[in-house]
């Protein structure tokens, strides 16, 4: 009997074991197709409280589902519809088609600006700006269009590095100066003439060399986004 009694509590073990990998399992499965190395979908705009996966301000996310525990709140930047879209709580399921949840948990939807990527190779002998990749609208791939008082986000593995920004006119004068990059991200003022060319310097922490980006003004406060991605 004492036997049998030890067979079955092995037996039972296992089974209490192997409920608990699987949740593991299941839990780690949503947290890595929230995280996953494919293309982004989405952009987070605002963010209070706890998200699984954590998530930043301005940090891209590729297709997947979050979770936002009781008392989150999440605004979320959605490529490909150009919209905003805020959620209290839930789950929201990210694609590149658009952003879904229950609709007690949503807030609101609202237009968004639509995001255009200017992609930034960090290596070699140094920072070279490519083409654009737009989200929505096609554009110059010389230079990055953006609005007077538009704001520039910054994403990559060396973007949390960024500490500040310098822009020169075409003639390489500096047209403004130490402009904080914070989460990530920094703002035009608005001073700059448009339609005309510069060039943007971003000074990296424990980097002497500046990245540059050539730039457009637009002649309109246009809803447009741009993102230089840092690789």
């Amino acid at each position: 009997m004492a036997t049998i009694k030890r067979s079955g509590f092995i037996k039972k073990a296992a089974a209490v074991a192997g409920l608990v990998l699987l949740a593991a399992m299941l839990g780690a499965g949503a947290a890595r197709a929230a995280g996953a190395n494919s293309a982004p979908a989405a952009l987070v705009m605002e963010l209070s409280g706890e998200t699984k996966p954590p998530l930043a301000v301005h940090r891209e996310v590729a297709p997947g589902n979050i979770v936002l525990v009781p008392g989150a709140r999440l605004s979320l930047l959605h490529y490909a519809t150009c919209s905003i879209v805020t959620f209290s709580g839930g789950t929201v399921k990210v694609s590149e088609q658009g952003l879904d949840a229950a609709e007690s948990n949503i807030e609101s939807r609202k237009p968004g600006p639509c995001p255009h990527v200017h992609k930034i190779a960090m290596a070699g002998p140094g920072p070279l700006g490519g083409g654009i990749v737009s989200r929505a609208i096609s554009r110059d791939p010389e230079y990055a269009e953006v609005a007077p008082d538009g704001l520039v986000i910054l994403t990559g593995a060396r973007a949390a590095n960024a500490v500040s920004v310098n822009i020169l006119d075409s003639n390489r004068r500096t047209a403004a100066s130490d402009i904080p990059i914070r989460e990530e991200s920094f703002r035009l003022d608005g001073s700059l003439p448009p339609k005309r060319p510069y060039f943007v310097h971003i000074h990296f922490r424990g980097r002497q060399e500046p990245v540059e980006v050539p730039i457009s003004i637009s002649a309109s406060n246009t809803r447009a986004l741009l993102i230089l991605k840092l690789e």
